[in-house]
């Protein structure tokens, strides 16, 4: 009774029947079947268009941010199944793929055009090295790609343009390298096999070589999901080790910052991190705590989440915070699938927890209206939902009343045809931010019309 009830509320939400009365509503983008999505699986964004591949017939699919709808209806066929689960868009409409074509390689994908999504080409990798699951790091130029392989364990570089390895060996590495993350000409690299970070220096990228060994206080372990932020000084370091101990580093100098870290939640393990300005939110199996980072020499804790009962944040969720770092969003797939979202400062919920249909994995927060964005697998249903409204900002609500109604059409409608530094333009009704209000401005109001009356 329990299960048809809840998923009687999943349907109402996704119809849009109970979330207005909140002020929220959700696009779910649904996929053909058989896709399917890892627990890790990852979506990158360009504007109002999202990319995420699927497995089983492994497939690149392209999607609205606006809408929900599959731009490409039959998506771009991988040539080989079961094994991509991250894209990576680099500038000049490349989208790279790490996985089996049908030996390791990176997957080149174009996709200027997001209705009929083309392949360009396969960069071959030695057959030494498993890439499939890690992530790439891009260099500031946006033609060099980095990502690190196992068992060889070693670091590799490669040329988006010209299809092919930097460095053709690679860098051995003195420990098993998984996230990597890139700072300047420094790339910061855990080590989970000596709970370490390891650091690379990649400004030769046909030359990579080992900088050196950042060993951290007392006993570490590393998992999969234990990846490294670097504050916009771009040589601090932060990384929650499975101790839940979160730890600072200075990626130039090769020391630590904090010599003892800070010690954050009560059980099992440390996960995902992610920063903004003096402020990084850690994932542990239990919940997720706020770290004051303005002293990289003292960390203490600015607030832990309170979610008012014992919840898991699945091993592969991710956290993200607003536009402008006051609140956050977190998934989690116990007591139910569900995302919350708190206030940074107290850890104080915002909103009412928002109900998806099966397990939250990646979750990211997207412009405009610090929209959320979910990525669901399990066993009822592997899909994306686009939630709206849940920090109570829902685009095309231009008058901030809660609503989108007659009102803030009215206020589109005045400054409709006019571009940044026109007497009439107005920022707040250009809502994909592309510095005119036209068309797809428009389209975005008439999509949430009626939310939150």
């Amino acid at each position: 009774m329990q299960t048809a009830i809840r998923r009687t509320l999943v349907g109402l939400l996704a119809a849009g029947i109970v979330a207005p009365l909140l002020g929220q509503n959700a696009k779910v983008v649904e996929f053909p079947d058989p896709a399917l999505f890892y627990q890790n699986t990852t979506f990158d964004m360009q504007g109002n268009v999202a990319y995420v591949p699927s497995f089983d017939n492994d497939v690149l699919w392209s999607f609205s941010l606006a809408t929900g709808e599959l731009l490409d209806p039959d998506g771009l066929a991988l040539p080989a199944p079961g094994t991509s689960s991250d894209p990576f868009i680099f500038p000049d409409d490349r989208l790279a793929i790490p996985g089996w074509f049908p030996s390791q390689g990176v997957l080149v994908a174009d996709i200027s055009n997001p209705t009929n999504l083309t392949q360009i080409g396969v960069i071959a990798f030695p057959p030494t090295t498993n890439i499939q699951g890690q992530n790439v790091e891009i260099d500031d130029n946006g033609v060099i790609g980095y990502i690190a392989g196992f068992p060889d364990d070693k670091l590799y570089s490669f040329n988006i343009n010209t299809l092919s390895l930097e460095d053709p060996d690679g860098l051995g590495l003195p420990g098993n390298p998984d996230r990597i993350a890139l700072a300047g000409d420094r790339l910061a690299i855990v080590d989970t096999t000596n709970g370490r970070i390891m650091v690379a220096d990649v400004s030769n990228p046909a030359d990579l070589a080992l900088a050196g060994v950042i060993t951290l206080p007392g006993a570490n372990s590393f998992g999969s999901n234990d990846n490294i932020v670097f504050a916009a000084d771009g040589q601090t370091g932060f990384v929650s080790s499975n101790e839940r101990v979160l730890h600072s580093f200075d990626v130039v100098a090769l020391s630590v910052l904090d010599p003892d870290g800070i010690a954050f939640g009560t059980q099992s393990f440390g996960d995902d991190v992610a920063i903004y300005g003096n402020t990084v939110a850690c994932v542990w199996s239990r919940g997720l705590a706020f770290i004051d980072v303005s002293d990289p020499t003292d960390l203490t804790l600015l607030s832990n989440a309170n979610f008012g009962e014992t919840v898991a944040p699945q091993g592969s969720a991710t956290v993200d915070f607003t536009a402008d770092g006051i609140r956050a969003a977190v998934p989690v797939i116990y007591p139910g699938d569900y995302v919350y979202t708190f206030d940074v400062a107290s850890g104080a919920q915002v909103a009412p927890r928002f109900l998806v249909d099966d397990q939250p994995n990646y979750l990211t927060i997207f412009q405009p209206g610090d929209q959320v964005g979910v990525l669901c697998s399990g066993n009822e249903a592997d899909n994306v939902w686009l939630i709206q409204g849940l920090f109570g900002n829902i685009p095309g609500d231009l008058d901030g009343d809660g609503d989108v109604d007659l009102g803030d059409l009215a206020e589109l409608l005045a400054a409709y045809g006019s571009c940044d530094g026109d007497p009439d333009y107005n920022p707040d009704a250009d809502l994909d931010d592309s510095g005119c209000v036209d068309l797809s401005d428009l389209a975005l109001l008439l999509s949430n019309y009626g939310y939150g009356v």
